[in-house]
């Protein structure tokens, strides 16, 4: 595991996202959505960024922009600093050549099948995401004038400028969004005339959901899963993003509504999920009724139903614990050691080099 920095960013996102599971009971309750949707951003982050590789440049920038702080914690005065270099896991360079030992070789093959692997899942979603949206967009028509109208009457309410272009397909059995530069919005063809309130209802939801930009935050996702697909954590985190992000678009377009308006919300929300025939087929699009698991739905109804008590200060502070903890797990991470210039060091020897510095 300290051996190969992929590992480690899985590590670092298990302990992040076991932390946000551990504490969900208790956030549920007294944190915000939008507080549990920025968490799940966070592990994604440490899923991807390998912080772990640039751990000595952070413990320089944290000593020098807290420089009392690092005198007490490194107060003890050592005279003499011993030193192992591991002669399996180091890379001797020179003007003219490179030598890798065992370790660092097998590290790197490693890594590379990961990549391979994870190139070919990619391609095959991207191959699947394009077929659905051809599929889409090949049997689509025009909606209604007065449809198009509600449409940009809600576009103009919610400040949007960005031009989204709506459809309806045969294809689509619930309202859902697809593109992140070219937004699509996707509607049913309807076998009778809706209810306008339904229909603003999930206009306003697939909105939401281009405003908060979470069409990417799910391709994200989806490369998380592609780059770690040996970690069963990442399915998890992934699906749990795709909820979230379908219940905080619930709690604004309901903000400030009365019972009975939560009441139709939900019922629409049951009806879309009954007739829902799309979702699981496409994971590049993000949708009303994104899902066919009853607990997923029971999920939604039961935070619109909620009394909200939410606090500003546990969540900031639980953010920062939550950060600290996953950025303690980089450090876990050995990076292998560098020599410059050849002296023959022979890396098929299983011994250690030993070094003494003065301090």
């Amino acid at each position: 595991m300290r051996h190969n920095f992929l590992f480690n960013m899985s590590l670092s996102g298990n302990m992040v996202f076991i932390l946000y599971i551990l504490t969900y009971p208790l956030a549920k309750k007294i944190f915000s959505l939008e507080w549990r949707y920025r968490i799940l951003k966070i592990v994604i982050v440490f899923y991807l960024i390998p912080i772990s590789l640039c751990k000595y440049s952070i413990l320089n920038v944290f000593r020098r922009c807290f420089p009392l702080l690092w005198e007490k914690i490194s107060h003890i005065k050592i005279s003499h600093i011993i030193v192992t270099m591991d002669s399996n896991y180091i890379i001797i360079k020179n003007q003219d050549f490179m030598k890798l030992s065992s370790r660092v070789r097998y590290m790197l093959i490693v890594i590379l099948m990961i990549v391979m692997v994870a190139f070919v899942i990619m391609r095959k979603r991207i191959i699947q995401y394009r077929k659905w949206r051809k599929a889409c967009i090949s049997s689509s028509e025009k909606p209604t004038n007065s449809e198009q109208q509600i449409f940009s009457k809600i576009k103009k309410e919610m400040g949007i400028k960005k031009k989204i272009e709506l459809i309806c397909s045969e294809y689509c059995s619930s309202p859902m969004t697809s593109g992140i530069l070219s937004s699509i919005l996707i509607l049913p063809k309807w076998s009778k005339e809706i209810d306008e309130n339904k229909y603003e209802y999930m206009l306003r939801h697939e909105l939401v959901h281009i405003q908060h930009h979470d069409l990417f935050i799910k391709y994200i996702g989806l490369f998380v899963m592609a780059v770690h697909w040996y970690n069963p954590f990442v399915y998890l985190m992934f699906h749990e993003i795709s909820v979230i992000s379908e219940m905080y678009c619930d709690s604004i377009v309901i903000g400030g509504k009365g019972k009975e308006e939560r009441r139709k919300y939900g019922e629409l929300i049951l009806n879309l999920a009954v007739q829902n025939e799309f979702a699981n087929k496409g994971q590049f699009f993000i949708g009303m009724a994104d899902s066919r698991s009853k607990w997923v739905y029971k999920r939604r109804i039961l935070e619109m139903k909620r009394a909200k008590k939410y606090r500003a200060i546990l969540p900031a502070i639980m953010t920062v614990v939550i950060c600290m903890i996953g950025g303690i797990t980089t450090f876990a991470y050995d990076s292998p050691q560098t020599i410059y210039n050849d002296i023959g060091y022979d890396l098929e020897t299983d011994n250690d080099f030993v070094f003494v510095i003065d301090t």
